[in-house]
């Protein structure tokens, strides 16, 4: 312990300047390594406005119909269209009995 104590007295310039840039260099370190304030503060804001968005969205997704649901209304539009096609079929079959009734009694007159 005497001698260590001996080799910084007799070598205090040489350690103190390797103890000031061995500081210089951690200081250098922790400012590339952590953003500032100012970086934070602006990554703050940003993520608070990203939580916003977020439960924006999840609210708006509540109210979207499941897959379930949306696969439902593809069958019941499914069949919708049949009836309504096996409907005009039919509609087109009175249109051309009535045009027939019309014609014949209108020659019969």
């Amino acid at each position: 312990m005497v001698s260590f104590l001996e080799f910084i007295n007799a070598n205090f310039k040489l350690v103190s300047a390797l103890a000031y840039f061995a500081l210089v260099g951690l200081l250098a370190w922790f400012h590339l390594k952590f953003a500032t304030r100012q970086e934070h503060e602006q990554l703050s804001d940003k993520f608070s406005g990203m939580e916003k968005q977020l439960s924006k969205v999840e609210s708006d997704i509540k109210h979207l119909p499941t897959k379930e649901e949306v696969h439902r209304l593809d069958r019941t539009l499914s069949g919708l269209t049949e009836t309504i096609n096996a409907t005009q079929e039919g509609i087109n079959r009175l249109e051309r009995k009535t045009d027939l009734l019309l014609e014949n009694e209108l020659r019969n007159d």
